[in-house]
């Protein structure tokens, strides 16, 4: 990136959305069978860093399903998990077509809060029981 540009940090605006659109589709044309360079569309984009326009791209923009997540999708998720310990969110995500792996993790960082929270309400429970008896 050229030195004498400033970082935009915050939100994208719908300009810099179809810059982004137009710049990864010629450079999915020009280099068909390539991984997006990100260093490349930071170059087009500008203001923007290549961590930016790859995190858009990812969370935002290449066809994400915004939906919450189905039962179908939690149960599967669930379960690769529970297979592998140690699957990455990648993984799971390259399972479940429009799903980034940011929703995946944080679908599961909310799954082991909800379990931390029964485990507290059930350990309180036993304790007032314990004490009443």
């Amino acid at each position: 990136m050229s030195d004498n540009l400033t970082i935009i940090k915050g939100p994208w605006n719908n300009l810099e959305d179809e810059k982004i659109r137009r710049e990864v589709e010629r450079y999915k044309t020009h280099y068909p069978n390539q991984q997006i360079s990100w260093k490349f569309i930071e170059e087009a984009i500008q203001n923007r860093t290549a961590k930016q326009c790859r995190e858009r791209w990812t969370n935002h923009l290449n066809n994400v399903n915004k939906a919450p997540l189905t039962v179908e999708e939690e149960r599967l998720i669930l379960q690769l998990r529970e297979d592998d310990p140690n699957i990455s969110y990648v993984q799971i995500s390259e399972k479940l077509p429009g799903r980034t792996p940011l929703i995946i993790k944080n679908f599961i960082y909310r799954e082991r809060i909800k379990a931390k929270k029964s485990i507290i309400r059930i350990r309180q429970l036993m304790s007032i029981n314990y004490i009443n008896h």
